[in-house]
C-alpha cells in the first residue's frame, strides 16, 4: 500500500487486532533463513532503529540536491514545503522482523523535488546521504520518486529520533533500512554507488519479497471489512 491521498485513515485498535488475529491464522509468507521462516511481527509504533548515538543537532537545516542534474539547488525546509506538501500513507516493513500497516505521514513527494532540478539524461540512481553521519542509500531514480521526503508522523512534526526534522522515506516496497533519517543530501549518478549499511547487510537492493506487500495488501483489505461489520 503506497497512497497519496486527501483523506487517510490510521489504522484502528479493532483494525489492528483484526489483523494480528489473521496473521495467527494464516502467516505472511516469509524468507527463509536457515531452512526456517524469519519471524515477522505487527507493531503499533515504530521503534527507534538507528546506527548513531545521537540525532544530529543543526539551528537550520538544509537539504541539497545536486550530482548529474541541470539544475542544482539547496532548499529550506521551508523551501521544501513550497514544493506541496501531502498526506502520505504506506505499510513501513523493517528487514528485523515487524511490519506497521498503513503509517500516516506528510511530505513532499520525492518525484517533485527531484523534477526541480531537472535530472540529466544520464542520471540512473539516487544517493541520498544523512546528515553528519555516514550512512545513505542508493537506489534506482524510478524506486527514489517514489519516495517521500517527510516531515510529519501520524500528525506531528517528525521528531529527531524518529528522523526529524526531515527524512527520506523508502517506498513500501523496499525495507526500512533503505530508507535515510536525517536526510541533508541527495546525489543523481549514472551508477549504483550502494551505503554502508545497505553493503553490509548484503542485499543493496532492499526489496522486500513480493509475498509480504501482496499479503499486507490483503490484510489491509480484511482489517477494514471486519472493523465495519
Amino acid at each position: 500500500m503506497n497512497d497519496l491521498a486527501e483523506n487517510q485513515v490510521p489504522v484502528s485498535a479493532a483494525e489492528f487486532r483484526a489483523m494480528k488475529r489473521e496473521m495467527e491464522r494464516d502467516p505472511a509468507p516469509l524468507p527463509v533463513e536457515n531452512g526456517r521462516p524469519r519471524v515477522h511481527r505487527l507493531v503499533e509504533d515504530l521503534p527507534p532503529v538507528h546506527l548513531e548515538l545521537e540525532p544530529p543537532v543543526r539551528e537550520t537545516w538544509t537539504l541539497s540536491i545536486g550530482g548529474l542534474a541541470e539544475r542544482p539547488i539547496e532548499l529550506t525546509l521551508d523551501e521544501l514545503r513550497e514544493l506541496g506538501v501531502v498526506p502520505y500513507q504506506s505499510d513501513f516493513h523493517c528487514v528485523w522482523g515487524w511490519s506497521r500497516p498503513r503509517v500516516t505521514w506528510a511530505g513532499v513527494p520525492a518525484g517533485r523535488v527531484l523534477d526541480a532540478v531537472l535530472p540529466s539524461p544520464a542520471a540512473t540512481h539516487v544517493r541520498f546521504g544523512a546528515t553528519d553521519s555516514p550512512y545513505a542509500s542508493c537506489v534506482p531514480i524510478e524506486q527514489a520518486r517514489d519516495g517521500l521526503f517527510a516531515l510529519e508522523l501520524d500528525g506531528e512534526p517528525l521528531s529527531p529520533i524518529s528522523g526529524g526534522p526531515l527524512r527520506w522515506l523508502q517506498p513500501h516496497y523496499l525495507w526500512g533500512y533503505k530508507g535515510v533519517k536525517w536526510v541533508g543530501s541527495v546525489e543523481l549518478t549514472d551508477r549504483l554507488n550502494a551505503g554502508p549499511w545497505e553493503t553490509k547487510v548484503g542485499d543493496v537492493d532492499g526489496e522486500v519479497p513480493q509475498g509480504i506487500v501482496d499479503r499486507f495488501a490483503e490484510l489491509n483489505e480484511l482489517a477494514k471489512d471486519e472493523a465495519d461489520r
